[in-house]
């Protein structure tokens, strides 16, 4: 299993810099990480290459996300707020130390 993302370390724009469960401070760069999506028609990823948007970056200790930038469905069919974030395998491939 891949590191975890423990902590943000600095957020600008559409790079940031994190410190990793094992000790190690990368940088993953959205920007180009999502450049191509971001192109596509309704992507909900162009979402966070908004530059205020992207300031809003969090961790829970495992992952980045965006806080209720995605829509889900609850149980009682209601469409409510999710959080966008991103699979830390994913992040920890597309990072670079920083």
């Amino acid at each position: 299993m891949n590191p975890r993302i423990k902590e943000i370390l600095s957020i600008e724009p559409f790079v940031i810099k994190a410190l990793w469960t094992d000790g190690i401070v990368r940088s993953v760069d959205f920007g180009s990480f999502l450049q191509e999506y971001a192109e596509k028609e309704g992507s909900i990823f162009k979402k966070i290459l908004d530059r205020n948007t992207f300031k809003q970056a969090q961790t829970d200790g495992r992952t980045i996300y965006w806080d209720g930038l995605a829509e889900m469905v609850d149980y009682d069919g209601k469409i409510i707020p999710a959080p966008l974030d991103f699979c830390p395998d994913v992040l920890f491939q597309n990072s670079t130390p920083a």
